[in-house]
């Protein structure tokens, strides 16, 4: 494991020093607030550790985390053996390319509304439509890391494999591609959380997103700000975790990429 680097260190300080900075422009605007709009930032943590500390916590946001892993991890699975597929079969490409700009193009945001007049605001629907979220990143990065596997890295693996191309697929032509689905993967998870939150805005009785919309709703301001944060930390501990997967999965990516810390 690579130690951290007197850059690194600095870089570290400069972001982390830029978020308290914000945090603390944050809590002197809301402190001079007089319309009630803006709280402060210390009332928005009182009533955030009031949040995770009350029913909410497993009434709606624990809930919701799991419905955003559920949809990330299948909507991801699906995408990465289809996009293998179209990556690894050149010949699908000319056919399915067409389609697959003409689908993608379409935000998914924008089929909660349908979603919901057609399936109802269940478990089911919101999963679905985080998982369609994940789905796309995914099988994009995956199917572009897949065919771009330089050929002679899979000419000389079908020597040593007697031209199996199942043993080609799992001992060389993933492996040059995990890079890549791993951007798709960070961007994926990205997305679950953004769809966690948007599906439960439609017709909705619990959830995060619920929450936040419900306290707009109510002119709770203190208690939608806490729901802001409350999602954002949840985006940092799932991006801690998944940076902290990634470094263990792909140690043998870091020397070979000659990246500065």
């Amino acid at each position: 494991m690579k130690r951290m680097t007197a850059r690194s260190f600095s870089r570290q300080v400069l972001g982390w020093a830029c978020v308290i900075a914000l945090l603390g422009l944050w809590e002197a605007v809301g402190r001079r607030d007089t319309s009630g709009l803006f709280p402060p930032f210390s009332d928005a943590m009182v009533e955030t550790v009031d949040l995770l500390r009350s029913d909410a916590l497993t009434d709606d946001i624990l809930p919701s985390v799991v419905r955003a892993l559920i949809g990330f991890v299948m909507g991801s699975a699906v995408a990465i053996a289809l996009g293998t597929a179209l990556g690894w079969w050149r010949a699908l490409h000319p056919w399915t390319t067409a389609a697959l700009e003409f689908l993608r193009a379409v935000p998914v945001p924008a089929l909660v509304p349908l979603a919901v007049v057609l399936y109802g605001s269940t478990d089911v629907m919101k999963v679905a439509i985080i998982a369609l979220g994940a789905f796309w990143p995914v099988l994009l990065n995956t199917a572009d890391g897949v065919r771009r596997v330089e050929p002679g890295y899979i000419e000389s693996a079908r020597i040593y494999t007697s031209g199996s191309s199942l043993a080609v697929l799992r001992r060389v032509v993933l492996p040059a591609a995990t890079p890549q689905i791993m951007v798709g993967l960070r961007i994926g998870l990205a997305v679950s959380l953004i769809l966690m939150v948007v599906s439960e805005m439609f017709g909705a009785s619990s959830g995060l997103g619920y929450l936040i919309l419900q306290s707009q709703r109510l002119y709770a301001l203190t208690s939608m700000y806490a729901g802001v944060v409350i999602l954002a930390l949840i985006g940092l501990l799932l991006t801690g975790l998944f940076s902290a997967i990634e470094k263990r999965a792909m140690f043998w990516f870091d020397g070979m990429k000659g990246r500065t810390p």
